[in-house]
């Protein structure tokens, strides 16, 4: 029996690989045995969830580009007063909102700069004016880093913040600015940004106040295999402490546009890269973090991101419409894809496309009309819960 052999007996039997084990599964490159691995990491995904792929329609707002930090990777942000600088008023949010139902979102990503003169009770006011314009909308807003650019901005607890920001109308919160959670990696990276331990104890505190969040990893820039291989390792160790992550999303560097890329003639990861941390994450996480996100097609294309929905993926991510963050660091795939497209893509791979809420929820009957986020209902989200195989 070959080493890879051996090692996905290892997952299949439920005992958790090492880093170097990680490590040594992501650096494949023999055809032979990332096609065993890839085979492996399907039938644990078929396991779990059959021929289901599921996607979500959401749409992105990003309230404002100025920011105060200068990560390695980001061509998104911009200073006060460049040209090109912009920040969005709570009705010019509203207003991309409502121009944009017809396309039957079910959520809403909130994302944006860290700007020390958007006022702290924008952040709150925000989801207030959301949730009671458009009640039955999810809203999945604000990053680990921007609740640490809150409590710094205000002296109060990561706990007391994210309460608030439940109470205000968050539903759930992206588990993004993870990057590499090595901290040589991210001081290289993006220094400014929390380290490790204080992105773990942030989507932990969001966790035990009953904010669900995904979990990511943004790879393929300056970190090793083994750094990859931490990091997954890292996402495990919290999501069985607090069991609070919805899903693993990989996010491939771009490198077209980064400023780390430019000064360093860094070039974005290769197919199988990608590929492999699609399967490792299947055969790392199993049924503990379930959903595993194709790779994202913003960043890649729909054709990678179809292929690895045989290698562990579940799942092909939402619409995105109006992404901006991507585009900016020189990805070209577009800022929206109809869900139309995402069901004939899933089907031409004779899998079966369902559509999901933000908490993978079923949607048995799809909400494809801007009624479906209008008109008076309750402000209290569905229970947080995993679906479970249909």
């Amino acid at each position: 029996m070959s080493e890879v052999s051996q090692l996905i007996e290892k997952s299949v039997e439920g005992e958790t690989l090492t880093r170097g084990e990680i490590a040594q599964l992501l650096a494949l490159r023999d055809g032979g045995a990332c096609r065993e691995m890839y085979r492996a990491a399907d039938e644990w995904k078929r396991r779990l969830w059959a021929d289901r792929v599921t996607y979500v329609v959401n749409l992105n707002l990003n309230p404002t580009n100025v920011c105060v930090q200068h990560c390695g990777f980001c061509n998104f942000r911009r200073s006060d007063g460049d040209a090109g600088s912009y920040r969005m008023t709570l009705d010019d949010c509203l207003q991309h909102i409502a121009a944009r139902l017809h396309y039957g979102i079910t959520e809403v990503t909130i994302q944006s700069g860290l700007d020390s003169k958007t006022p702290v009770e924008f952040y709150f006011a925000l989801l207030r004016e959301i949730k009671n314009a458009f009640p039955r909308l999810h809203i999945h807003a604000y990053s680990p880093e921007e609740i640490a650019f809150l409590g710094d901005r205000t002296g109060e607890s990561y706990r007391k913040i994210i309460e608030r920001l439940k109470a205000s109308g968050l539903g759930s919160m992206p588990g993004t600015a993870a990057e590499i959670l090595v901290d040589d990696v991210r001081r290289r990276l993006c220094g400014e940004k929390v380290m490790t331990a204080e992105w773990c104890e942030i989507v932990e505190t969001a966790h035990r106040a009953g904010v669900r969040t995904t979990s990511t990893m943004m790879y393929g820039h300056i970190e090793t295999v083994e750094d990859r291989a931490a990091h997954l390792l890292r996402l495990l160790d919290v999501q069985r402490r607090t069991g609070g992550f919805t899903e693993f999303i990989q996010l491939p560097f771009v490198a077209a546009r980064a400023p780390i890329a430019i000064k360093r003639g860094l070039q974005s990861p290769e197919t199988v890269e990608a590929m492999n941390v699609i399967a490792v994450a299947r055969l790392l996480f199993r049924d503990e973090l379930p959903h595993i996100q194709a790779i994202a097609w913003v960043k890649r294309g729909l054709d990678e991101a179809v292929q690895s929905l045989h290698c562990g993926a579940d799942d092909l991510g939402g619409t995105l419409i109006e992404e901006r963050i991507t585009r900016a660091a020189g990805a070209d795939f577009g800022g929206y894809v109809p869900a139309s497209e995402l069901c004939a893509r899933i089907t031409e791979e004779n899998l079966r496309p369902v559509q999901r809420n933000t908490l993978y929820e079923i949607l048995e009957s799809h909400p494809s009309q801007a009624q479906s986020v209008l008109g008076n209902t309750t402000n209290n989200e569905a229970p947080l819960q995993q679906s479970v195989v249909e």
